[in-house]
């Protein structure tokens, strides 16, 4: 009688929920969704970049005190609706959509579409982590076991997440723009962003992931909010374990911070200008010019800004400059300014006549379509214009921006509106291979817009022997938002990863030049005209990031 009520109090002990658990599901979600946007001020253009540290564990914790995989999908996909309508807000300042003759009522709710659209779109890796962290048999701590539950807690589920935002979220099979992932919002932290020269972005993702980890199972074991992780693997108690996990990344966190640290001030050092010269005599400084010329979206596409007026502002823009490198920006040179006397005869005379390299976006029109391209002008005259050493093409396009399902745009949008969008106005085709451009001072590896976001590709570049880093944008559609924060955190990391100097040469701003450790040597101010000036090298040395063709 006595064994039967010590089985039964025991078998209560097991089954016994937490508080959590007995939480219904109209709590948890709406929570998840709060927690989510929390984690969204992280990112670039919030500046909280700290929360990502901490924003992560709320959802690892909900996901423990679900009872069954239906509320833990619903717990996920919250989270990432939460995520995602902070960190991508600003496809909200896609209106006025004036520009295209629209209500403005329709532009406001055409942008508020688009928004939801994409944070619906990009929730669905959040669903699938959720739904993968659910399911797996996991154990406390680092070290994996042979019995089940099998995998453990911390390493496993920074795997899964490193593997959903870094591989299958800047696939073209998914469709998507990778342009809000975690490890972004630690732009400004320069001596912590050092370790993605070694491994890639991935790994600092990684980290941030493995230390919410912790955070979690420290929650789990010290307030027992929902079911606590199994046994460890190394034996420790389970709340000592929890305190030992924190305090070894810490450790880790900290000898990487330093170790960063010191190379920040090692690359600063090999990167001043006075002394660059008698260091490296193949990598001089050279003279380098942003020309931002600030021209509006709605006065490009009404004319309200005459082609004419546009090419007299770059020309005052771009004489006398003590620069012997010229960056404009995304498509500036268009069909209107290719005719005999537009911008791009003026930029070619100001090449030849001032004896410098002029970098700017275009749009092509080749036998195959139209592309969004950028020319390289020299001042050898032997150089043709259209030369493949002197012409990118853009290699990944904007979804719906410049690749889209004509037929239907041609249907289901009225001519006057679909005449204003590119993808629906002309077929844009994308280059099959990176192609760098032949400076006199070393190769270019150019990219232009989002293709700053996708790491691999600018790394294939500097593979194949990039030794300068441009971007070349157009952020004009977007207005004044978060994007152009976000466009210069993704620059830091380009930077950072290949140890190279990077140009981003935006119409109506931010441009900026950053410098191989990811420091912004300058920055414009958005929504001004005007020229930004510094100088930049042309670097050789490879990183080991740069080197891994298969990360």
């Amino acid at each position: 009688m006595q064994s039967r009520q010590v089985i039964q109090g025991a078998s209560a002990l097991i089954n016994k929920t937490s508080w959590l658990e007995e939480l219904s599901w109209a709590y948890k979600v709406p929570a998840s969704f709060i927690f989510g946007c929390f984690l969204g001020l992280s990112s670039a253009g919030f500046e909280i970049w700290w929360l990502a540290w901490i924003g992560l564990a709320p959802l690892l914790i909900l996901l423990r005190g679900c009872l069954s995989l239906t509320e833990a999908l619903l717990v996920g996909t919250f989270f990432g609706f939460g995520y995602h309508a902070v960190s991508l807000s600003w496809y909200l300042g896609l209106a006025p959509l004036g520009w295209l003759k629209v209500p403005e009522l329709v532009g406001i709710f055409t942008s508020f579409a688009i928004w939801i659209l994409e944070i619906v779109h990009q929730s669905i890796l959040y669903a699938a982590f959720a739904a993968m962290v659910y399911s797996l048999p996991l154990r406390a701590g680092f070290l994996p076991n042979i019995q089940r539950p099998f995998f453990p807690y911390a390493l496993s589920i920074s795997v899964i997440w490193v593997f959903l935002q870094w591989i299958v979220s800047p696939s073209e099979l998914f469709v998507g723009l990778p342009i809000n992932q975690l490890a972004y919002s630690q732009y400004k932290q320069l001596s912590l962003i050092q370790m993605v020269s070694v491994l890639g972005p991935g790994c600092l993702d990684f980290m941030i992931v493995l230390f919410n980890c912790c955070i979690a199972n420290f929650f789990l074991e010290f307030l027992s909010p929902a079911k606590k992780l199994e046994e460890r693997t190394d034996k420790l108690k389970p709340r000592v374990g929890a305190i030992f996990d924190l305090l070894i990344l810490g450790l880790i966190l900290t000898n990487l911070s330093h170790w960063g640290n010191q190379r920040v001030t090692s690359i600063n050092i090999h990167s001043e200008v006075a002394t660059a010269r008698h260091r490296d005599p193949n990598t001089p400084p050279v003279p380098l010019a942003v020309l931002q010329g600030n021209v509006s979206i709605a006065e490009e596409r009404l004319k309200i800004t005459k082609p004419e007026q546009i090419k007299d502002l770059y020309k005052s823009l771009g004489q006398n400059l003590g620069a012997l490198i010229l960056c404009l920006p995304e498509g500036v040179i268009n069909s209107n300014q290719m005719v005999p006397g537009g911008l791009l005869s003026v930029l070619e005379n100001i090449s030849k006549s001032q004896n410098k390299e002029v970098i700017a976006g275009s749009i092509e029109t080749l036998q195959t379509g139209h592309a969004n391209a950028a020319r390289l002008l020299s001042p050898e005259s032997i150089k043709p214009t259209k030369q493949a050493s002197s012409l990118y093409l853009k290699n990944r396009l904007v979804p719906l921006g410049e690749s889209a399902p004509i037929d239907i745009l041609n249907k289901r949008i009225p001519a006057p509106v679909r005449e204003r969008i590119p993808a629906s106005r002309e077929s844009f085709i994308k280059a099959s291979s990176t192609n760098l451009l032949k400076s006199i001072w070393g190769d270019v590896g150019l990219s232009i817009y989002i293709e700053l976001f996708y790491p691999r590709l600018i790394a294939d570049e500097v593979r194949k022997g990039a030794n300068l880093l441009v971007n070349v944008s157009n952020l004009s559609w977007f207005h004044e938002s978060s994007l152009k924060q976000q466009l210069i955190a993704a620059g830091v990391f380009r930077a950072v990863e290949n140890g190279r100097f990077l140009v981003i040469s935006t119409n109506t701003g931010v441009s900026a030049i950053i410098a191989p450790s990811g420091m912004i040597s300058n920055i414009s101010l958005s929504g001004h005209r005007g020229v930004l000036l510094n100088t930049i090298q042309f670097l050789y040395r490879k990183t080991p990031f740069s080197r891994m063709w298969w990360m």
